[in-house]
């Protein structure tokens, strides 16, 4: 070997150092994107279920109150026709309305039972220091006793009267106090914590000692606007999702709150779990780059989100694989002979690493644009736009792989086109997916045909047109779906379903509509519109 050519070897292995370097960063990189957009939408997910069962509580325990209040309702009518006690207080006996009292509380499952005469005046009580004014008319309420300390009581009562001449003969109130025991009760019924506050006062729950106060400004919101009011509670080393609730008296007044938890420092413990799997795998990922599939599925198989985790993770795996797999024999290729190979060679090399690294692109657009819109942060930056530009930069972006499949790319765009009124980057966005889908179910050797055309007045439609299978009628509706894909003959999917799920939401943002034809001919069209600027 002459000296003449060392120097050209010394570039040519610093320009394949470079070249390693760079792609084995930008492996690193789309591995950390896809962990971090996983994360978000577990961690999504997790939050969704914990609040969902706030609510599932919340039904519950709105049910089991109103039981409660039929119960007594019911307890009430049967003492009120209860012959011993009518006879008991016709004859004025007190010791048998005691005794009455005394069994009738044991067997009820009641903390207030009270018995008054005709005149008001308390004849016998149950084992209870709480008095209450008696009820002539029928009634199941609310009772708030403000003494040593708040108790808040449930109470039904009416009046008895002898048989058959109407005569009153006394009252009868009987209650059930909403004490840490009614709250346990309620929580060993509903599998969730719940308390009871008066003036912000937690006077009674079923949670650990140690639970504090509810903050005034809440518990007064509550009080004023009479709807639920969801909060997070945390003390002595634990979480809680938690949800307040008004306590209605009869007249709809609001009375008390009662409130409803649900531990989550499993889920908080679980999350960090999943963070550490996906910072693991990342590393393998980086490390080996072929055993990304089976650890992300173990690190999606949590109890609450199998299903989810392990189908969006292996979908990922299996994207990110063929243009990872591409790139990196491209790369090694590159380092062990670049001396050698001509300026086509290397261009040709170079070719194939852009396709593979606009796919890859495509792919972590999609998965940003998704976990953006799932979390209510989409939106367009619309101006007035000429769809020529966006339709050549898509033309330009997808170019590589329309030569690579020899794939004709036909645009057809009246040139007195008006302009529209819509973000030009989110359009190339949109025709990206559209062509990107268009050249991979389309014969390769076939013309794929862009057009535009001004319908209504109001707006223009883009249609991409392929010479693919088409797509069957039944599979139209739900292909705009997130994770939807389209079944090939063979039984193929391809994609994680999100690229048209993506335009959906783009051209939904710009007040268009997408869709989908079969023309007759063969192929598949599909279009969407954007509205057309202000002035037009």
């Amino acid at each position: 070997m002459n000296k003449g050519s060392e120097p050209a070897q010394g570039i040519g292995r610093r320009l394949s150092s470079r070249l390693i370097v760079l792609f084995v960063g930008m492996i690193v990189a789309t591995a950390v994107a896809a962990a971090a957009i996983a994360y978000g939408l577990i961690a999504t997910e997790m939050e969704r279920q914990a609040w969902a069962r706030v609510r599932n509580g919340e039904r519950a325990t709105l049910a089991l109150l109103a039981l409660e209040r039929e119960r007594l309702d019911a307890l009430v009518t049967l003492s009120t026709q209860h012959p011993a006690l009518r006879q008991a207080l016709q004859a004025g006996d007190k010791r048998a309305v005691e005794a009455y009292v005394a069994q009738y509380q044991q067997g009820a499952r009641v903390d207030l039972l009270l018995i008054h005469d005709a005149a008001g005046e308390l004849v016998a009580r149950g084992e209870t220091a709480v008095s209450c004014e008696p009820s002539f008319e029928k009634l199941t309420d609310y009772c708030l006793f403000l003494e040593e300390m708040p108790l808040l009581t449930l109470f039904g009562g009416n009046a008895i009267f002898a048989e058959p001449d109407g005569t009153l003969l006394g009252y009868v109130t009987i209650g059930r106090t909403l004490n840490n025991n009614f709250a346990q009760e309620l929580a060993a019924q509903t599998g969730v914590e719940h308390s009871f506050f008066v003036a912000d006062e937690r006077i009674a729950s079923s949670l650990p000692a140690g639970a504090p106060n509810l903050p005034a400004p809440l518990f007064a919101a509550v009080m004023q606007q009479g709807q639920p009011l969801s909060h997070t509670l945390a003390f002595a080393g634990g979480h809680y999702y938690a949800l307040l609730y008004p306590l209605r008296l009869a007249n709809n007044e609001v009375l008390a709150v009662g409130e409803i938890a649900v531990p989550v420092d499993d889920l908080m413990l679980a999350r960090r779990q999943i963070l550490l799997t996906l910072v693991a795998s990342t590393l393998l990922i980086a490390a080996t780059g072929s055993i990304t599939a089976v650890l992300l599925r173990n690190a999606m198989q949590d109890e609450a989100l199998q299903h989810l985790r392990a189908y969006f993770l292996a979908s990922i795996t299996h994207e990110f694989r063929t243009p990872l797999a591409a790139l990196r024999a491209s790369v090694e290729f590159l380092a062990d002979e670049m001396t050698h190979l001509s300026r086509q060679e290397i261009n040709d090399l170079l070719h194939a690493i852009h396709m593979s690294v606009s796919r890859l692109q495509t792919l972590i657009d999609n998965l940003l644009e998704s976990v953006s819109i799932e979390a209510g942060q989409f939106a367009i930056r619309a101006k007035a736009v000429a769809l020529a530009e966006p339709i050549q930069d898509a033309a330009r972006v997808m170019q590589p792989l329309l030569s690579r499949r020899q794939q004709q790319l036909q645009v057809r765009v009246p040139a007195e086109l008006p302009p529209v009124w819509g973000d030009p980057l989110r359009l190339t966005q949109v025709l990206v997916n559209l062509l990107a889908n268009a050249s991979k179910y389309g014969p390769i050797g076939q013309t794929i045909a862009i057009s535009a055309e001004l319908v209504n007045g109001r707006f223009v439609r883009v249609s991409v047109a392929d010479q693919g299978p088409g797509v069957p009628p039944a599979t139209q509706e739900k292909l705009f779906r997130r994770f939807a894909h389209l079944n090939l003959r063979d039984g193929a999917q391809h994609g994680l379903g999100l690229g048209l799920w993506v335009v959906n939401a783009i051209i939904t943002a710009h007040g268009g509509e997408v869709g989908v034809d079969t023309p007759t001919a063969g192929g598949a069209v599909f279009w969407f519109t954007v509205p057309l600027t202000a002035d037009n």
